[in-house]
């Protein structure tokens, strides 16, 4: 890669006003987001648990003694009485102060919870329960502090819950950061050309500049997001430890350290710059228009919101790869029903598709050249 030519790319790209607002926008984002979190009690597991008590109290009084003569419907009663004691549990220990009583008995519901759905509920329509995916989830997110004598934090404004939920709320939108940072990365050369013209290059050195451009603009500004929410909703709300789980999923829901699933997401949203980067040089290129290739981008994107159906015939199109969170959570293997599609397998369909996107760029380099 020539240094000249990589040294006035990244010149003008640092200087964009478009990328210093966007880089300036997602860290502020990142940690002040905790006020608004503190100002509207968002993640408050206690008021949840005390609306699906309610809930659970209406659904029992609902039962009457000719709903209990069918088979079906006592064991749905029965095990509405059986969460209702095992919050009673739970409640004994938060009253008594004894973290493990209290996860012991959170273990307990969510499995007696998931027993619910062999009848799916049968008789108790307007019960507020979640949906087995979750339940899974906070299965094992219990089980981990259970086992590791990690008390259960029932909020997301201190330390290390507000950086999970900011670290799922930015894995949800992180490709749009992306697209926007890179919409314009072919244009540089088209709108600079006095700058660019007398510097020599190859297509591999414009490629590999490119993506290692994009990758500065967008691990450094999340990286820095990232302890700055830490350290901010610390300071204000109480450190915990990094060893608080989070949800991952590789060949089963499981629960990782938060800090062990940022590293993950920082090295799947490195592929995510790879693949993305491709795809705008591909775009901009084949459109010359930056609007254009932001729509394109965004509509590959919606696609990662197909029906259950149609995700089982688009899994080796990169769309269902691109929305982080439910690559790392497993919400991708749920939807499709297919174990194996995790973080790695994400990677491999998102940078096959990069190669395929730089070959295409090359070809239209070579057919068109670099003429608006």
């Amino acid at each position: 890669m020539k240094r000249t030519y990589f040294k006035a790319n990244f010149n003008i790209t640092r200087k964009s006003k478009k990328n210093i607002l966007l880089m300036g926008a997602l860290v502020l984002f990142m940690i002040l987001f905790v006020l608004v979190i503190e100002a509207q009690n968002l993640g408050d597991n206690y008021r949840q648990w005390r609306s699906y008590h309610d809930s659970l109290e209406i659904n029992i009084s609902y039962f009457d003694s000719n709903s209990l003569h069918k088979k079906e419907y006592k064991e749905t009663y029965y095990n509405l009485n059986k969460q209702e004691a095992c919050i009673d549990g739970l409640q004994n220990g938060e009253v008594l102060n004894t973290p493990q009583t209290y996860l012991e008995s959170s273990i307990d519901l969510f499995q007696t919870m998931l027993k619910g759905y062999r009848n799916n509920y049968l008789g108790a329509s307007t019960l507020n329960v979640p949906p087995k995916y979750q339940l899974h989830q906070r299965l094992v997110t219990y089980k981990y502090l259970y086992r590791h004598h990690i008390p259960a934090v029932m909020n997301s404004k201190s330390s290390v819950t507000y950086l999970i939920y900011i670290l799922n709320f930015v894995a949800v939108f992180i490709f749009f950061y992306v697209l926007l940072i890179s919409s314009d990365v072919w244009m540089i050369k088209l709108d600079h050309d006095t700058i660019l013209r007398n510097i020599p290059y190859r297509v591999e050195d414009e490629v590999k500049g490119k993506i290692l451009i994009n990758l500065v603009l967008v691990l450094i500004p999340v990286l820095i997001g990232l302890i700055g929410a830490y350290l901010f909703a610390g300071f204000r709300n109480g450190f915990r430890s990094l060893n608080y789980p989070n949800v991952f999923y590789f060949n089963k829901i499981r629960a990782i350290p938060v800090w062990l699933d940022c590293i993950y997401f920082l090295l799947y949203t490195a592929v995510l710059v790879i693949f993305v980067t491709s795809l705008t040089l591909f775009l901009n290129q084949l459109t010359k228009n930056v609007y254009l290739s932001i729509f394109i981008g965004i509509a590959l994107y919606v696609l990662s919101y197909a029906s259950n159906q149609l995700s089982k015939f688009i899994v080796w199109l990169p769309s269902e790869y691109l929305n982080v969170n439910n690559v790392l959570n497993g919400t991708v293997a749920s939807k499709t029903g297919l174990a194996g599609l995790n973080l790695v397998t994400g990677a491999i369909i998102l940078l096959i598709w990069s190669l395929i996107l730089v070959a295409g760029f090359r070809y239209l380099i070579n057919k068109g050249g670099t003429q608006r």
